[in-house]
């Protein structure tokens, strides 16, 4: 057997109290590793992926990290768990440093599946419809951004027409900073969001054909800005977030939301600050980076609950939350 299909493991608890910032409990950190991948597989219990090949699985504050033998020096930006046995783990890099992994047992074996041939290409998130049709985003390359589907749950990989995607502008490219730079929306709409160029934009398409990119409030004129996720809310809102990463807490548009039907991107007045990651469940709001959390309540203003940096974050109902971030912080949220 491959000795890469195994894992160096190491199940790790909360050995210190966990600490509070704002509404958010963060235990005590299992691994040093960036985290910026998240999925949730039901309640409290979720995965978690990041740099150095590491990967956590959770149940509320308890974490068992194990490290994928055969990519250490990969950097998993994408994550999504199909269920608590089963999932993928995509990393983000140059050419081949872009792969895909599947466990099937919860981790105590990984195989790759999938790596990018493009020397050209960069993969920046993962997102799926269902158990079997999914997507990858990647950066653009002969002119426009990249687009897979697949079908069969990951084993296999198209590249979309690209001539479906509008022409990227110069310097424009996506950010795979909390695996939600592309989102599924209602009736297989699909979006993603950009930076780079001036002036963020989103890629919206109907069934992930044919695309039409729009403009965005949020400012985009520094390889360092733009647009960094996006999510669809249930009543169909598209909500986008972003801001300037070499800033955390820097002022300006940071959050944007786009009606159902309208053809625009309006600003949404929050705490200033740069925001990588963005959840919406029902009428609640989340939006998270590295100047912390804010949230909004019942379509209420957005209020900051944590100063703690994080990455990533998903709701798990309206009043809870799960989060990621630096140096392996994984934060419970209740509100």
């Amino acid at each position: 057997m491959d000795r890469r299909n195994f894992i160096i493991a190491g199940s790790a608890f909360a050995a210190t109290p966990a600490a509070a910032s704002g509404g958010l409990v963060i235990s005590a950190s299992s691994t040093e590793s960036e985290l910026r991948g998240l999925s949730l597989t039901g309640g409290t219990t979720y995965w978690a992926s990041g740099s150095k090949g590491w990967v956590v699985r959770g149940v509320g504050q308890r974490q068992d990290a194990s490290r994928i033998l055969g990519a250490e020096a990969l950097d998993f930006r994408g994550l999504h768990a199909f269920h608590d046995q089963h999932v993928l783990a995509m990393s983000a890099g140059p050419g081949e440093a872009s792969q895909l992994w599947r466990t099937q047992d919860g981790g105590k074996t990984w195989t790759r599946i999938a790596v990018n041939r493009d020397p050209d290409g960069f993969w920046d998130s993962l997102t799926f419809v269902d158990n079997k049709r999914g997507y990858i985003l990647g950066d653009p390359t002969q002119g426009r951004f990249t687009v897979l589907y697949t079908d069969d749950a990951g084993e296999t990989w198209t590249r979309l027409d690209p001539k479906g995607v509008p022409l990227a502008a110069p310097n424009e490219g996506a950010f795979a900073a909390s695996n939600g730079c592309v989102a599924i929306g209602l009736r297989g709409q699909v979006a993603f969001c950009t930076g780079g160029a001036g002036k963020a934009r989103v890629y919206l398409s109907r069934g992930g054909e044919a695309f039409v990119a729009m403009e965005t409030p949020i400012l985009a004129d520094a390889p360092s800005k733009g647009a960094f996720a996006v999510t669809f809310a249930n009543d169909g809102t598209l909500w986008v977030c972003g801001g300037d990463y070499k800033s955390p807490q820097g002022e300006g548009v940071n959050l944007a939301r786009r009606a159902p039907g309208s053809t625009r991107f309006e600003p949404v007045a929050a705490p200033p600050g740069y925001l990588s990651g963005i959840s919406a469940r029902g009428r609640t709001v989340m939006a998270t980076g590295l100047a912390g959390t804010i949230v909004s309540r019942d379509g209420g203003a957005f209020e900051r609950v944590s100063t703690a940096p994080m990455n990533s974050a998903r709701l798990t109902s309206k009043t809870s939350a799960v989060l990621c971030g630096p140096k392996g912080a994984i934060g419970l949220w209740k509100g």
